[in-house]
């Protein structure tokens, strides 16, 4: 630490050899540098406040029924492209300040000036504040009032171009949406007109009918074997009786065909009572009732034997009544084998038929979810459209935004700049700093040996000693003198810069020269 202070103080004593030289650099910067900001020509600002109120009454009213746009943010971003280029020049022509432009370098210029003065702060309780300065307080004015002017003009035309634009974008896809929604309908028309009796719901579904007809077709082969069951009894039974025969000359008995076919013949009534003729069992019986009366033609047409039975003689009943109920029971199987078949011809029918209900039902569902999908994007557009309309008349019929001006734009009486006061001070300490700079570059360049320890470090000869300077009266005098004009040309320095204050505290200044 001893030997970096003395370091320090080895650098200052060699900088303070050189310290005319610091001096002249600091009174040729600070007299340069105040005499170039009292020229300097006055600049005056004019002001605006204006706030901007987005609260409406009719916004929590209107949720729901009307897009609420986020004004705020909007307000926002016009400030922003207040600096736009367009907006510059507008800013210019409603000014009068492009009279004086005559070609594209010189509107560049003036846009450019514009940009850099122009002032537009805003808060978090929506309030902007507008600002320019110019040397001419009038045209400072003119510029601030321009500037509100566009701002509000912007604000408000920016909503109602949104709203136009974006009901003309909505009208554009209700149309094209309504196009491909009539094409969607036509296909799903033609389809099912092509593929009729093949759609789901006509018929039931497949899957159900399968089953069903396989239920059923189950119910009739039971059905089948139990019938089938019955007639082998009854033919067992008949093969163990022998038939009797008992003599009945008071009446006539009727012959066993004949109570066959009279038997059938009243199932076939009853069977016409409760069914149709394309009922299975119907046609069934009929089959039977031929094939006994066709048997009844052959066997009148046939020679009778001579074991037929004596005249007035009848069969015993018994045997009779089981031959009925055999009659039955065949006239029954027949009617079951009908209604397996026709089961088993509608389940292979069925069965053919599934590949092309599972196709038509699976490109019946791919158009339905187009068609739903388009349907459902042009209900929606619709409903988007009549928010965008009842947002424009909103917008139009009632005051969604405010422009309240807090401040308006006054000519300014004082100027706003420049602060030649804080220009001063700084141009004092910049020349300070310039001229210790000076010194403290001339003593690098020619370094003085200030201690005994540099010169050892430097040379690397051994210092045997060292002489102190034993000052004379004469050159005592002469060091003060020195040292009193140094102290007085530093003195005067800060004499003149409080002068300078005064008078530009005063508001004196030289004239413009810039």
């Amino acid at each position: 630490m001893h030997n970096l202070i003395e370091e320090l103080l080895g650098y200052v004593q060699s900088a303070a050899r050189y310290r005319w030289a610091a001096v002249i650099v600091a009174w040729m910067i600070c007299v340069g540098g105040w005499i170039y900001i009292s020229q300097m020509p006055d600049h005056y600002q004019a002001n605006a406040r204006v706030h901007v109120d987005t609260r409406s009454v009719l916004r929590p009213l209107m949720a729901g029924l009307a897009i609420q746009p986020d004004v705020s943010g909007r307000i926002r971003l016009m400030s922003k492209l207040m600096f736009s280029r367009p907006n510059l020049e507008k800013v210019a022509r409603m000014t009068d300040l492009d009279l004086g432009v005559k070609n594209d370098s010189g509107m560049e210029g003036l846009v450019s000036r514009l940009q850099s003065s122009m002032i537009i702060a805003g808060g978090e309780s929506d309030l902007f504040t507008i600002g320019y300065q110019d040397p001419d307080p009038k045209v400072a004015k003119k510029v601030v009032q321009a500037l509100l002017t566009i701002f509000v003009e912007q604000t408000l035309g920016e909503s109602r171009e949104d709203s136009t634009t974006a009901q003309k974008f909505l009208d554009q896809q209700i149309k094209e949406y309504e196009t491909r929604l009539q094409v969607a309908e036509k296909a799903v028309e033609e389809f099912k007109r092509t593929n009729y009796g093949l759609l789901p719901g006509q018929g039931g579904n497949l899957y159900e009918q399968l089953g069903g007809l396989n239920g059923n077709l189950e119910e009739a082969k039971m059905a089948l074997q139990e019938a089938i069951n019955r007639r082998d009894e009854i033919k067992r039974q008949l093969e163990e009786d022998e038939p009797s025969y008992f003599d009945y000359s008071s009446q006539a008995a009727a012959g066993p065909l004949d109570m066959r076919i009279q038997t059938l013949q009243s199932r076939l009534d009853e069977l016409s009572l409760k069914y149709t003729k394309g009922h299975p069992e119907v046609i069934a019986v009929k089959a039977s009732l031929a094939e006994l009366l066709q048997q009844k033609q052959q066997e009148a047409a046939a020679p009778k034997e001579e074991t037929s039975p004596p005249p007035g003689a009848a069969a015993n009943p018994v045997f009779q009544q089981r031959k009925l109920a055999l009659g039955e029971q065949e006239a029954n199987i027949a009617s079951l084998n009908s209604r397996v078949k026709l089961y088993e011809e509608k389940i292979e029918s069925l069965k053919k038929q599934m590949d092309d209900r599972l196709k038509v039902e699976t490109e019946l569902q791919n158009l339905n979810r187009d068609y739903e999908t388009v349907r459902a994007n042009y209900y929606q557009l619709l409903h988007r459209r009549e928010q965008a309309r009842m947002s424009e008349n909103v917008e139009q019929n009632t005051d969604s935004v405010k422009f309240r001006i807090v401040d308006p734009p006054q000519v300014p009486t004082k100027p706003a700049g420049p602060k030649r006061i804080l220009l001063s001070t700084g141009v004092l300490f910049g020349g300070i700093v310039a001229g210790i700079g000076v010194a403290v570059f001339l003593s690098l360049l020619r370094p003085p040996f200030t201690t005994t320890q540099k010169l050892r470090e430097i040379t690397g000869l051994p210092v045997l000693g060292s002489v102190s300077m034993n000052w004379i009266p004469e050159i005592k005098e002469q060091n003060w003198r020195k040292f009193l004009s140094f102290a007085a040309s530093l003195a005067t320095l800060f004499l003149v810069f409080a002068g300078v204050i005064a008078l530009e505290a005063r508001g004196y200044h030289l004239p413009s020269f810039i």
